[in-house]
C-alpha cells in the first residue's frame, strides 16, 4: 500500500458518503420498509459489477481502488442494512426483516452479476 492508493480509497470514500447521503435526502420515504437503503446498496452492488467488469480489461488500480474500494464502500451501506433488520426483529416484524434481507442480498446479487457481465460482455464486442 501506498500513498496514491490510500488517497484514491479516501477521496472515492468522501464522494461516496456524500453521495449516499444526497441520495437518502432526494429519495421519499413513505414506508417503515428501508427501500432507499435498499436502493443504494443495489445500485452500489451494480456499480461495482461495472468496475469489476471493467477492472479485467484496464491496468489502472488507483481509478479502480478509488471507485471501488473509496466509492462503492463509502456509498452502500451494510451497517444500516443490518441495524434495519435488528429493529425489525425487535419490533416483532419478522415478516419484514426476512423479507428486507432476502430482498436485499439477491438484490445486490443480481444487480452485480448482471452488471459485471453485460460489463463484459461490452469489453468482448465493444
Amino acid at each position: 500500500m501506498n500513498r496514491n492508493q490510500i488517497y484514491a480509497v479516501f477521496f472515492g470514500g468522501a464522494v461516496g458518503a456524500v453521495a449516499r447521503w444526497g441520495t437518502l435526502e432526494i429519495l421519499p420515504f413513505h414506508t417503515q420498509w428501508p427501500w432507499q437503503i435498499l436502493f443504494i446498496n443495489v445500485l452500489g452492488s451494480a456499480a461495482l459489477g461495472v468496475l469489476v467488469g471493467y477492472s479485467i480489461r484496464t491496468s489502472q488500480r488507483i481509478f479502480f481502488l478509488a471507485a471501488s474500494t473509496g466509492f462503492c464502500g463509502a456509498f452502500t451501506t451494510f451497517s444500516a442494512y443490518t441495524v434495519d433488520i435488528a429493529l425489525f426483529i425487535r419490533a416483532g416484524q419478522f415478516f419484514n426483516g426476512f423479507s428486507y434481507l432476502i430482498t436485499s442480498t439477491i438484490g445486490g446479487l443480481a444487480a452485480y452479476k448482471i452488471s459485471k457481465q453485460l460489463t463484459e460482455a461490452k469489453g468482448q464486442h465493444g
